[in-house]
């Protein structure tokens, strides 16, 4: 038999009211069947001890009751059922806002991407494009649309694009001359195929020799650098540096891309606008480049080069300065066929 619950015993003295009042509800629900059971008579006894048992007891049973009819319970399950409800409607709602906002910033970047894209497309779209090559003998002068000038010399081809952002000029083959309008939201770029300038407002000249590209500046600032090599993988290429060189000052590219300052007078670069070809210790190559620029009969250098050769001449005077060229240089002149050759005589 079970020991019966009492207020007296140890057990009880640590309960509160209420848990006391649930045991004495189990054990009755136990001993219903037996009135006259000794529990029964603890029960009593514990009712009797005082009126606040018995007030405890008979709400924690009526509370049971409530739970025991079938009426409560489904109420209960209701309630359950529709907590359940809601938290899963909680959740679902969650989760579409989650979805909502990822939406959201999935097409906020697509839309992004795609404005970018057109953004680059319509930049990349030329605005005006020119070409212009230059027949031996002949210099021409073009204003392009933003008011910049470009004299060609004689036997020369350039490409001029302009798009949005940059204006873009292509140097062939030649020798051009450039009076740039200013303009700092479209920079002024010519390219040959070892050198770059970039310009904003200036005027100066490009000279795209055999061996080398020279860049003249009369008056403004340019910035001048090597052209990667085409066939080098970019992680093996060296690092170009750029030079900036003003009022006066020349500058000059190799094929190897190595660039220096050149002390020599920039005005040089501009005398063919007079009708003159100035060579400031020029070599065989470079005289023979020039000039065939002016001559129906091409001008070759063979040999080793003949350096340090300065002369002023003009234009018209090219065939007399040729054949006077080995009087101050140690060079044969030979005429062919096809071609006037300047033979070394090293």
């Amino acid at each position: 038999m079970s020991k019966p619950l009492t207020s007296k015993s140890s057990t009880a003295k640590s309960l509160t009211l209420s848990e006391m009042a649930a045991r004495w509800y189990l054990r009755m629900r136990e001993h219903a069947h037996n009135q006259r059971s000794a529990e029964h008579h603890a029960f009593e006894q514990w009712l009797a001890d005082d009126p606040s048992h018995a007030a405890e007891y008979d709400s924690f049973a009526h509370a049971m009751r409530q739970l025991d009819s079938a009426e409560s319970l489904s109420s209960l399950a209701d309630a359950a059922e529709q907590q359940t409800f809601l938290a899963n409607e909680a959740r679902r709602k969650a989760k579409q806002q989650r979805l909502a906002q990822l939406m959201v910033v999935c097409f906020i970047c697509v839309a992004g991407f795609f404005s970018h894209q057109q953004y680059q497309v319509w930049q990349a779209a030329p605005v005006m494009q020119l070409a212009a090559q230059n027949p031996v003998g002949k210099i021409v002068t073009k204003t392009l649309d933003d008011g910049t000038k470009v004299t060609l010399s004689a036997k020369s081809d350039m490409e001029v694009t302009y798009y949005r952002h940059q204006r873009h000029v292509l140097l062939k083959e030649g020798e051009a001359i450039f009076e740039v309008t200013k303009d700092p939201e479209r920079p002024f770029v010519v390219e040959t195929d070892t050198a770059r300038v970039t310009v904003l407002g200036t005027r100066f000249a490009v000279n795209r020799l055999e061996q080398l590209v020279r860049v003249s500046v009369d008056h403004g600032r340019v910035k001048v650098e090597p052209q990667p090599e085409p066939d080098a993988a970019s992680s093996e290429s060296p690092s170009l540096l750029s030079r900036e060189i003003t009022n006066g000052q020349v500058a000059e590219v190799y094929p190897n891309r190595a660039m220096v300052l050149v002390n020599r007078p920039a005005s040089d670069a501009f005398a063919f606008l007079k009708g003159r070809l100035v060579f400031d210790r020029a070599d065989t190559s470079e005289i023979a480049y020039t000039v065939s620029r002016y001559r129906r009969k091409p001008v070759q250098s063979q040999g080793k080069q003949v350096r340090n050769i300065s002369a002023d001449i003009n234009i018209q005077d090219i065939d007399q300065f040729l054949h006077g060229l080995p009087n101050i240089a140690p060079v044969k002149l030979q005429e062919t066929p096809q071609y006037t050759v300047l033979h070394s005589q090293h």
